[in-house]
């Protein structure tokens, strides 16, 4: 019996508890369908023509991003309303009603489904099930076959001990990134040029490879050009691009074959091509150490994934750069320009950097990170300060009841959480940044901010939320104290509206920061 059956027969023999958890959303579900509620089809929403029409060349939503939409449709039609299902799609409802976020969550269930990226459920289901019949992943499995992966790799992901072999070369690579910072800015005005967002996916890239694969690339610097590297960070950036057009946008893909289509299945059977052979070359020096003698530790992520199986490390390793490239670099994107538009703010955080990291190039450490709470404050006023994308996905496994509706089961629910960050009713000043609004009152101890419940989530929440949280922890609170340890933070341009949100935040401006050397 190898590691992974070894694993299934645990999750089945966990199936009481599971049972338990399931029995007991059951109860809360007869509660909630106790209540009378209107029918479905009175939910809310445009016409199906009137809808397709609007995302085509010239209609109202063409450019438009998901946040600027659903802001419109929210204006439009309430607090819940329904897009419509088209070319084979469902219908979906959308709903900014903490009270609904709450139901839909108290009845999830024990094995919480999520809607996924149909065209990489379809690749990996139909193109690559030489790979995928083992497991369709984390971020595309469902019911079972997602409760055994995410049971397999929770102790790996979501233990702090797991991360501690990460503090010391995530900080040289942060090191050598600062080294970069000075060989691209502008010498007169000490500016980075406008495609310093590349230079930001290639230090997260270096960061997550080095979790993925086992392997620093050298992509920030000494190896800019290795194509396998190149390609991997290349394709692990378009994926979300096409996925959007493919899954998010009308799209006759299912019917046809579509340019958009192909560009992604090229694209995904890419990356795969590439995570093998980095995962070959892994497994062939970790037996050239074993042979030759050489204890083999074991305590990294990749090589603990390896030892339950090796296709469960080539997903996850895929997983972790599709999930976190784009979306960790654009988090630490909006933490630098957060605190270059509040110089305050910023000269606090490098006083509390002072008394933890006593030189520039001071490596940090598993004790050092615990002593930085105004650098924890920063981060997660940044995420609410600049909500990434609209909230989380689930699929209703009974009916329920949802602002009055009657919502069948089966349908899918886009949880707009992240739209609450910026409400007046649950965060005063919302348009503010305030850091402190997270941290104790010195005199009374208390918490000066407590979230109202489900207005907070920008990590998912329950059994889905985001397993990779405490990987994009580690590199975002070790770049943001690297970085403003050792420079001063300028923006000298228009940052009114820095992002536009797809599925996903992303930059709609060049973040040309300016950085200046602080003395040591």
């Amino acid at each position: 019996m190898n590691a992974w059956q070894s694993l299934t027969r645990r999750v089945a023999v966990a199936t009481g508890p599971l049972r338990s958890v399931r029995s007991a959303s059951a109860q809360t579900q007869v509660k909630v369908e106790d209540v009378e509620g209107r029918p479905f089809s009175e939910v809310p929403r445009p016409g199906k023509l009137q809808y397709m029409r609007s995302f085509m060349p010239g209609g109202e939503f063409s450019d438009a991003s998901v946040y600027d939409y659903s802001m419109v449709m929210r204006q439009r039609y309430g607090d819940i309303f329904v897009q419509p299902g088209m070319f084979g799609r469902k219908d979906m409802v959308v709903t900014y009603s903490t009270s609904d976020i709450a139901t839909v969550f108290r009845n999830e269930g024990a094995w919480p489904r999520r809607e996924a990226f149909d065209s990489i459920v379809y690749f990996r289901e139909h193109i690559r099930p030489d790979v995928y019949g083992y497991s369709l992943g984390l971020t595309s499995g469902q019911a079972e076959d997602w409760g055994k992966m995410r049971s397999a790799v929770n102790p790996i992901f979501m233990q702090p001990k797991g991360l501690r072999m990460y503090f010391e070369p995530v900080s040289n690579i942060n090191n050598e990134f600062i080294e970069r910072i000075k060989e691209i800015r502008d010498p007169r005005t000490l500016e980075v040029p406008a495609n310093f967002f590349d230079e930001l996916q290639r230090l997260i890239f270096e960061s997550l490879n080095l979790v993925a694969f086992d392997r620093q690339m050298g992509i920030i610097r000494r190896n800019r050009d290795n194509p396998d590297a190149l390609a991997l960070f290349r394709t692990s950036r378009d994926i979300f691009r096409y996925s959007f057009k493919l899954d998010m946008q009308p799209s006759m893909w299912k019917l046809v074959s579509t340019p958009t289509y192909r560009k992604m299945m090229r694209t995904l059977n890419e990356s795969l091509d590439v995570a093998q052979r980095f995962l070959a070359e892994a497994q062939q020096v970790l037996e050239e150490r074993r042979q030759a003698g050489e204890q083999v530790s074991g305590r990294s992520m990749m090589e603990r994934l390896l030892a339950i199986d090796p296709k469960l490390a080539l997903i996850m390793g895929l997983d972790i750069l599709f999930a976190g490239v784009d979306a960790t670099a654009t988090l630490l994107s909006a933490v630098l320009l957060t605190l270059a538009l509040h110089p305050a703010k910023q000269q606090k955080l490098r006083e509390e950097l002072l008394k933890i990291m006593p030189t520039k190039e001071s490596l940090l450490s598993e004790d050092t990170m615990k002593d930085m709470p105004y650098l924890r404050a920063v981060i997660k006023e940044t995420l609410r300060y600049y909500p990434n994308g609209l909230g989380t996905m689930r699929t209703c496994p009974d009916n329920v009841t949802l602002s009055g509706y009657n919502v069948p089961k089966g349908t899918p629910v886009l949880l707009a959480a992240n739209a609450m960050m910026k409400d007046p009713a649950y965060y005063p000043q919302p348009e503010e940044f305030l850091p402190e609004r997270w941290l104790r009152d010195p005199q009374s101890g208390k918490k000066q901010q407590v979230s109202p419940p489900f207005t907070f989530l920008p990590f998912g929440f329950g059994p889905r939320q985001c397993i990779g949280k405490r990987v994009v922890d580690l590199e975002v609170e070790t770049s943001v104290a690297k970085l403003i340890r050792n420079f001063q933070v300028e923006f000298l341009h228009d940052a009114s509206k820095p992002y536009k949100t797809l599925f996903v935040m992303e930059p709609a401006i060049d973040f040309r920061f300016k950085f200046t050397d602080l003395p040591e």
